[in-house]
């Protein structure tokens, strides 16, 4: 692939990936095809920076995309957010150690090209655990987004996709709006309504 190609196609997954952020901040359903379709181009471009673990995290998230949509359903703004208490965040972080820790194993083990495994492991298993959540329309999945998004800037930068490291950064940005906003509808879903 041309150099050029490549840049083409890293800015329009750019793009494409910030509009996924903002619309499923928005609770719009709309929002999991955007992603759907910069999973797509995602998959092509780390699978050339032989970043195969964010190669397939990416096709996982291209299926999670439909799903998504499915899951949301047309009416998602009808669909509530929820939270999840803390035992069940110290389970899911426990489950994101343990996986990235045996992704890191699996890939010395199969002797998978790349560098940087271990990073692209932790991000790999924090991004399921988030994207996970989000379908739930879990408030909390910001937070685990901002995790996998800050070792994802250095990755990114790493391995040569300037524009993804830049993308990474936004993502943090939206990530902490998505949450305010998310934790301020679901308070208010809470707060008793005043009778008339």
């Amino acid at each position: 692939m041309s150099s050029q190609l490549a840049l083409g196609l890293e800015w329009t997954a750019v793009v494409l990936n910030i509009l996924f952020t903002i619309l499923i901040g928005l609770e719009k359903r709309s929002g999991w095809l955007f992603g759907f379709v910069a999973s797509v181009i995602s998959v092509v471009l780390y699978q050339a920076q032989d970043a195969w673990l964010m190669a397939l995290l990416n096709v996982f998230y291209g299926f999670m995309g439909l799903y998504g949509w499915w899951a949301w359903g047309s009416a998602s703004e009808d669909r509530p957010l929820t939270r999840f208490p803390l035992p069940k965040h110290l389970l899911l972080l426990a489950i994101g150690v343990a996986v990235t820790g045996l992704l890191v194993w699996a890939m010395r083990y199969w002797q998978v090209p790349g560098t940087h495994q271990g990073m692209e492991a932790f991000i790999a298993s924090f991004a399921i655990i988030a994207t996970w959540l989000m379908s739930a329309k879990a408030v909390e999945n910001w937070i685990y987004w901002t995790i996998g998004d800050v070792v994802a800037v250095a990755f990114n930068f790493l391995i040569g996709l300037n524009g993804y490291a830049l993308l990474n950064v936004v993502y943090i940005g939206l990530a902490v709006a998505g949450y305010i906003r998310w934790n301020r509808a679901y308070n208010a879903r809470l707060k008793p309504q005043a009778i008339p």
